[in-house]
């Protein structure tokens, strides 16, 4: 079998890891090929085994280790990709998180002043339908 053939069968089993991980993109490569992977969305089973169609809750990402600083906006706002809706504080430096949706901001899932790891999960913005 090929690379891709390989891969293609195991693409289940890697869909779910991820998931189960909640990493969303993934990039492959050998020397007879490459392929890059990015999920979307976790789906939810409709009665009759059909994938059922959400609006999912995205979530933003530390950018960096570091500690947290809000930024004074509260649940419930509305923000816009690219708005700034925190930092984190690495060293010197004071990186921006930014909304990565257009949508309804989430409680902060991490607490002002609280040490972070690179990609925890600092907010989740529900999308608009």
């Amino acid at each position: 079998m090929t690379f891709l053939e390989d891969l293609l069968n195991d693409l289940p089993t890697l869909v779910e890891r991820m998931r189960h991980h909640d990493v969303r993109h993934v990039s492959l490569k050998n020397e007879t090929g490459a392929i890059a992977l990015t999920v979307t969305a976790t789906p939810c089973q409709t009665a009759h085994g059909a994938p059922a169609v959400t609006v999912e809750d995205i979530p933003v990402l530390s950018p960096e280790m570091g500690r947290f600083r809000q930024n004074g906006l509260s649940e419930g706002q509305t923000v816009r990709t690219g708005d700034i809706i925190g930092f984190v504080e690495t060293g010197a430096l004071r990186l921006p998180v930014t909304a990565t949706t257009n949508g309804t901001l989430g409680p902060a899932e991490i607490g002002d002043n609280s040490p972070v790891g690179y990609h925890d999960v600092l907010f989740r913005i529900h999308q608009d339908a």
